[in-house]
């Protein structure tokens, strides 16, 4: 008997050292996020403003009053940005006239009340082109948005070539976007009593999804070579590869200290949780308040030169026998998703 009562009593001991952890700190300060990307290409340009929440706050909560604005260190120019209320992002006012110049300087400005917000001068670095892209079979573990662990899928390394500028250090980091159709079958659609409720429209729809990842690398090792399959994207045939699918590769050319930040951000990401995983480094962004020096503010303003390439792949050219994606429903209940096509599809 005693031999059962000691370990029950040591139990109780190291439950009442134990301190419950409380997340709901009333102390936890809102602090702005800054968000920013200015480029040689319009379509790239914008900044988002918003706010770290506290723990257990489901809502996001933007600034959109701010005055933002970007100029060229040579004062030759002053782009404007406007809020958009469906992206939650601001765009340049001049649209496709608002872009960067290779070599030249740029300052980002965000004035939100009495509080100015800078951004360093940063030189656009030149880009450096995607001359091809490569596709390699493969198995990975992979998460669609929302899943809640990985999964084991057979699909596509996404693997591109370039050209490495010598005797410069050079910085790269890859952006995507993806378009592709999906075959679902609403006819086997079930209502929410769960009986068979089936509908008329649609099974065919174009999706269309921007990829951003933490991918980046340097040429310590490539300085002035040919980079053949650089692997910067794993995509699987399951959903993405169904019936037609176009891949857009972005290719930006970006600083060191853009290089540091999202290479801190990929490592973060990829860790798996483990006693071996090495200890998180502190995220440092380059913006601050010019009126307050001693305010945290999160976030960061890139200035990049992109380069992109398209690639087009049908279902008949992937060498594989994936199973059909399921998806008993309307295909336009899918995010990003429309029944219309465009005329070159």
């Amino acid at each position: 008997m005693l031999k059962v009562i000691i370990p029950f009593l040591l139990l109780l001991l190291l439950a009442s050292c134990i301190d419950p952890l409380d997340f709901e700190h009333k102390n936890q300060q809102k602090h702005l996020v800054i968000e920013g990307s200015f480029t040689n290409n319009p379509e790239h340009n914008y900044v988002k403003l918003s706010y770290s929440k506290p723990y257990g706050d489901a809502y996001m909560e933007y600034d959109t009053l701010a005055t933002v604005y970007i100029t060229s260190g040579d004062g030759a120019a002053k782009y404007d940005f406007l809020y958009d209320s469906v992206t939650s992002r601001y765009y340049p006012v001049a649209g496709a006239a608002a872009f960067g110049e290779p070599g030249k300087k740029y300052m980002l400005h965000v004035a939100i009340g009495d509080s100015l917000y800078l951004s360093p001068w940063i030189t656009m670095p030149q880009p450096i082109p995607v001359e091809k892209i490569n596709l390699e079979m493969d198995e990975q573990m992979f998460a669609f948005k929302g899943d809640k662990e990985k999964v084991r899928y057979p699909g596509y390394r996404v693997l591109v070539d370039y050209q490495d500028p010598a005797g410069e250090r050079n910085f790269m980091r890859w952006s995507f976007v993806v378009n592709y159709e999906v075959s679902t079958q609403p006819w086997y659609y079930i209502n929410d009593d769960g009986k068979p409720a089936p509908k008329d429209c649609c099974a065919k729809c174009l999706i269309t999804e921007k990829l951003d990842k933490f991918k980046v690398v340097d040429d310590r090792l490539t300085d002035g070579n040919k980079v053949n399959n650089q692997e910067v994207l794993f995509m699987p045939f399951h959903r993405y590869f169904g019936v037609k699918h176009k891949l857009k590769v972005f290719q930006y050319a970006v600083t060191e200290e853009a290089y540091n930040f999202y290479r801190i951000l990929e490592q973060q990401k990829e860790s798996t949780g483990t006693v071996f995983d090495p200890p998180p480094a502190q995220v440092v962004g380059n913006m601050y308040n010019a009126r307050n020096e001693n305010e945290q503010v999160l976030g960061f303003f890139g200035v990049s030169a992109v380069t992109e390439k398209e690639i087009t792949v049908l279902r008949e050219e992937v060498n594989h026998g994936f199973l059909p994606w399921q998806f008993p429903d309307d295909c336009r209940e899918l995010t990003g998703s429309t029944a219309s096509f465009p005329s070159d599809w």
